[in-house]
């Protein structure tokens, strides 16, 4: 019996995942795709790309690189809410919770108090390599386990428990907390990110390495877009790069 009950729990969560998952095609859109690919070509493509690949002609200046939308492994777990209160209150007021999104929001936490900078560069190493094949010290697997993979899971997917309340983590998933934590085996996204902003990042956390080392994050466009079109360019991301099927 007790066996019999814990699967339909599993069911239950899991039919929730998937459900959440597919919620942008179920409920109401907000918005409209038209205006939403006007703003977009008009503002976002400059960082974005028209392709949504990170790549516009400003990408160069933003440093981490922008996000890559067509890159639906991390993207495809992101909110709408979160994708529109990025692009309305900016990035760093998302992060310090001073938006509607509240709570939800978990900014990447420092670790300079717990780890050394040699063992900082070593976690990075060790990180990067489940992206590019690189070896991963065994001796730095256990500051890992410890500090990393609560949020990004054992096998660096993103799909630690903080992310995912299945465990194992179903491959497509949306994470229970945003921004979902990275997918250290992505190439494109790891990309993103150079070796002193990935330092920065762990030793100061998300909110310092902006505040304080100089990092780029999303700024706001609220105060030049109406809430219509920011739900407008929110559904063109969506339909254009993220769920677009070739």
């Amino acid at each position: 019996m007790g066996e019999r009950v814990g699967l339909i729990v599993f069911v239950m969560v899991l039919s929730f995942s998937v459900l959440t998952f597919s919620s942008w095609a179920e409920e109401d859109k907000k918005g409209d795709l038209v205006v939403g690919e006007a703003v977009y070509k008009e503002i976002c493509f400059s960082c974005h790309g028209l392709k949504g690949d990170g790549k516009g002609p400003s990408w160069l200046n933003t440093k981490p690189r922008p996000q890559v939308f067509a890159n639906p492994n991390y993207t495809s777990r992101l909110i709408d809410q979160y994708l529109f209160e990025v692009a309305k209150y900016g990035k760093l007021a998302v992060l310090k919770r001073q938006t509607p999104l509240g709570e939800k929001a978990v900014a990447m936490p420092s670790f300079g108090d717990v780890l050394d900078d040699d063992q900082i560069r070593a976690l990075i190493r060790f990180e990067r390599g489940f992206s590019n094949g690189g070896a991963q010290d065994e001796g730095i697997r256990e500051i890992f386990n410890d500090a990393c993979a609560p949020c990004h899971g054992p096998s660096g997917r993103g799909d630690g428990p903080r992310a995912s309340e299945v465990q194992p983590a179903p491959r497509e998933f949306v994470s229970l907390i945003q921004p979902a934590p990275g997918n250290l085996t992505d190439l494109v996204f790891m990309a993103r990110f150079s070796d002193d902003f990935l330092f920065n990042l762990i030793k100061k956390g998300r909110i310092k390495a902006t505040e304080e080392a100089g990092f780029d994050t999303m700024q706001p466009y609220g105060h030049i877009l109406s809430d219509d079109e920011l739900w407008s360019v929110v559904q063109y991301i969506w339909e254009t790069f993220i769920d677009h099927k070739e």
